[in-house]
């Protein structure tokens, strides 16, 4: 593997190291509560992490159209763009799954991408010619990884907040 696609890989695997506690001590009833109108839930930012993450491996770094990825509850369309996810109340499927399945979901999510870019021999400076051409490179692909959970870890830290939570943490 790229030396530089290695260390990105690396840096958006670092990403995760918050998910222990960012679900440190979340309220089961707060799992699936939306916090408010145009808002998403924590499931719900899981759900779209990891969808958005297979989209990003799958799709965009190995060419592999959505009817190819594997059928899980969290790769489902629905969890791609949340202004489509507020359209309707939460997922039936994914309102029914605890805290530790829904962590369990997203990390098993995650290490499936993770172990799929071991195999990725293209260079860092590799440019796309396909639809997502505001990040025509690998390293801009997997910088978009690593700032997608990053940023999306920061959300749940807010929803927690803005549901009456206190986080050790943040």
């Amino acid at each position: 593997m790229d030396p530089e696609v290695r260390t990105l890989v690396e840096a958006w695997h670092w990403m995760y190291f918050e998910v222990d506690l960012v679900f440190d001590g979340v309220l089961p009833e707060n799992l699936h509560r939306r916090p408010g109108p145009n808002l998403l839930s924590i499931s719900e930012h899981c759900a779209h992490l990891a969808r958005s993450e297979a989209s990003i491996v799958e799709r965009y770094l190995f060419g592999r159209p959505p009817e190819q990825w594997a059928g899980t509850l969290m790769r489902r369309a629905v969890f791609g763009w949340p202004p489509t996810m507020l359209e309707s109340p939460i997922e039936p499927e994914l309102a029914r799954l605890t805290l530790a399945e829904v962590k369990h979901g997203l990390m098993r999510e995650h290490e499936h991408c993770l172990q799929a870019t071991q195999s990725l021999s293209l260079p860092a400076d590799h440019r796309f010619d396909d639809d997502w051409a505001r990040c025509p490179t690998v390293a801009d692909r997997l910088r978009i990884a690593a700032y997608h959970v990053a940023y999306h870890m920061g959300q749940i830290y807010s929803v927690r907040h803005m549901l009456g939570e206190e986080t050790p943490e943040n």
